[in-house]
Order: C-alpha cells, then structure tokens, then sequence
C-alpha cells in the first residue's frame, strides 16, 4: 500500500474531487528529478507556461519537471525563483493597465507577490499524487467551492482557528506552491486569469494547497 492510498481513498469517499492531486518538489540547482520525468523541451518540444504543466499532472497522469529553459512564463519564472526581478517588473508595468491603474498600485501588487529567493531552486516537479514516488514539498488538490470548504474544515478539525486567504487574481502558481513552502500551512487559492485562459481550469474551480508533511496529510 502506497504512503498516499489512505489519502487518496478518503478524498474520493468524501469529496470525488474532479482531478487528482498534485504533488509539488522544488530542487535545488543541479539537483536531479528524483523520478523518471518529461521536460517540456526536452519531450514535448515546446515551452510550458507553469499552470500547464500541472494541469496535465493533475488531468493526464504525467510526471513532469520544468527548468528555467523548459517555461515561458516572466511572471512564473520570477516566482519560482529561477531569474532576479527586472526593473520592469518591480515597477509595475506588467499590472498597469491590466490589474492596476498606475504603476505605483502594480509596483505594490508586484511587491506583494509570494515567490521564492532567486538562485534557490533549479526546476520544478509536478506529479500526480496517484503516482507520486518522492515525498513532496506541497500538495494542491482542485474542485468546486463546496469540495475546498470541506478541505478547510479538515484542515481546522484538530487545532480549529482560521485559515488565511490572500490574493490578487493572478499568478496561481506562487499562491499554490511558493507560498505553502515558503509558509508552512494550508491556503485556499482562487485560479487567476492564466490558469483560466491556458490550462483548461473552469470557471467554478478552486483550488487547496497544504505543506507537506505525513502529520498534516492525516489530519486533513
């Protein structure tokens, strides 16, 4: 029996969630995927933007793992930590106009974005939980609004309180994964407009993400 089944089995007896779960590993410069893997580049011959990649995790089984060279996203990459910010960005240009009026309220959207150090991580592996081989960093779980209320009274059940919710619509990827890690804990996560327009994620989705560690996973 796999160290996820028990999970895995609760989730579908309480929620029938509509995909599988993802784990999430972050690896250090020059460190290797600990599993057999697909790089965008490599295998598919195209770059990925981030939320694509977990959703054919999450949706068609695979294993996959992104470096800096395999993803095509600015914002993304920033994120995970793989390029410095650019004056560009800490500006706000990428939100003016778009998310924000003026280039101070982008240089603050900008500023408020969870993401990691530069230089700490390498790439970037994504697997479904059903198949997972490793022990993750995170795991993010997709569905309704109904599914995730229940995640967030389980992940209440035993120490109770409130679990913090903070967004500005966009870049699902730092909220999934940067911020569990960064700030060991659950989130709930409201998809932004990439996760919408490029990875098939529906208008009523949600999404739940929790740092990993075997304790929190029972509990949940």
């Amino acid at each position: 029996m796999g160290k996820f089944d028990s999970f895995l089995q609760a989730l579908n007896t309480y929620l029938k969630l509509p995909s599988c779960p993802v784990a999430v590993k972050m690896l250090r410069k020059g460190e290797e995927p600990p599993v057999p893997v697909k790089f965008p580049l490599r295998d598919y011959r195209k770059r990925f933007v981030l939320c694509q990649a977990w959703a054919i995790a999450k949706n068609h089984g695979e294993t996959i793992c992104l470096r800096y060279e395999d993803m095509r996203c600015a914002p993304s990459i920033l994120a995970m930590g793989f390029k410095p910010p650019v004056s560009y960005f800490t500006e706000g240009h990428l939100c003016l106009n778009r998310y924000n009026k003026t280039l101070e309220a982008g240089a603050r959207t900008e500023a408020a974005m969870p993401r990691f150090p530069y230089d700490k991580y390498g790439a970037v592996l994504f697997s479904p939980l059903t198949a997972c081989a490793f022990d993750p960093d995170a795991i993010f779980l997709s569905g309704n609004s109904a599914q995730v209320m229940r995640l967030v009274h389980a992940a209440l059940y035993h120490e109770g309180g409130r679990i913090s919710y903070s967004t500005d619509g966009r870049l699902a990827c730092a909220d999934l994964i940067a911020t569990p890690i960064n700030t060991p804990g659950c989130y709930v996560v409201l998809p932004g407009h990439g996760s919408r327009r490029l990875a098939q994620t529906k208008d009523e989705e949600m999404a739940f993400t929790f740092y990993f560690t075997p304790q929190r996973m029972a509990q949940i």
